[in-house]
């Protein structure tokens, strides 16, 4: 499908996608549910032909144009005093550069990524609530993705738990590899009940399946790229360290080492697919010195 957007409003020319199909088809394929279907008629959230729709019985036509219209809503976090970085940005969705050591969602008063979001939002006239898709640990650095349009989050969220959004991680290890070596780990994760906030491999934990491989071997460090088909708390640390490759400087599960920074673990790139036009979109974080540098350093076996 074809859409425009403007400054609080997406308007999308129907297809042969829905074209002959009722407006309840269009509601479906974007997982509206029945309570939101209902507040978008009454609030005249969803025109049809620049007109609200009374119902969802109603035939769409090749050539009809439905608007999503976006209300004035509140972010529902108290903006931080400072922005977040924000790396990618279309109509939908906007991808932010997480620092290391910000948490997703904290206490009243804590630094955190969602208040920063909304320091974001507010400053660029997005009226929306602050809604994010998915975590990282507070280590780890990278991307976090956003919606900012309520009425495709829930087909977001499908998206991400149809594991079609596809996230990408370098993790600096310590550990035995050869490089272009693949790796795939599919132990459960659950909580470990002697240490609060650590996770560890356990016949009774939640299914939990990593992709990896070594990029780059140097001593004995490896770069590992991962990919996730799951999202466990902490996955790819425990299925690494687990599997002999803890991460450099994690205070979890890892090895120290005072040549790097902090925790090495960076994700660094997101795959995703626009909702309505159905493009393949690919965002690349901000550079990261440490990951770079290794990758581009001279190999000392």
């Amino acid at each position: 499908m074809r859409y425009s957007s403007s400054y609080n409003r997406i308007v999308i020319t129907i297809d042969h996608e829905f074209a002959e199909q009722p407006v309840s088809a269009f509601f479906d394929h974007f997982l509206i549910s029945s309570k939101y279907r209902q507040k978008y008629i009454r609030e005249g959230t969803v025109l049809l032909n620049r007109k609200p729709i009374s119902g969802t019985d109603t035939l769409l036509h090749s050539g009809d144009t439905l608007t999503i219209v976006s209300g004035r809503e509140e972010p529902g976090f108290i903006p931080a005093d400072e922005e977040c970085t924000v790396v990618y940005e279309d109509d939908f969705v906007y991808a932010v550069h997480k620092p290391a050591g910000v948490i997703i969602h904290g206490e009243p008063g804590e630094k955190d990524l969602a208040s920063m979001a909304a320091a974001w939002q507010i400053s660029h006239g997005i009226h929306a609530p602050v809604r994010y898709l998915h975590r990282l640990d507070r280590e780890t650095t990278g991307l976090v993705l956003f919606s900012k349009v309520p009425f495709f989050q829930p087909w977001l969220d499908h998206e991400l738990r149809e594991k079609r959004i596809r996230r990408r991680y370098y993790a600096l290890c310590r550990g035995k590899a050869k490089e272009k070596q693949k790796f795939t780990f599919n132990a459960p994760i659950g909580r470990d009940r002697h240490v609060s906030g650590k996770y560890r491999i356990s016949d009774t934990g939640k299914p939990a399946l990593t992709h990896a491989v070594c990029r780059k071997k140097k001593g004995d460090l490896c770069l590992m790229e991962c990919e996730l088909e799951t999202g466990r708390t902490h996955q790819i640390r425990v299925h690494l360290s687990s599997a002999g490759l803890p991460l450099i400087n994690d205070p979890l599960y890892g090895t120290p080492d005072p040549h790097y920074p902090g925790m090495c673990l960076w994700a660094y790139e997101l795959s995703f697919e626009n909702p309505v036009s159905h493009e393949a979109v690919t965002v690349r974080d901000i550079a990261d010195d440490v990951f770079e540098g290794f990758m581009n350093s001279t190999r000392r076996d």
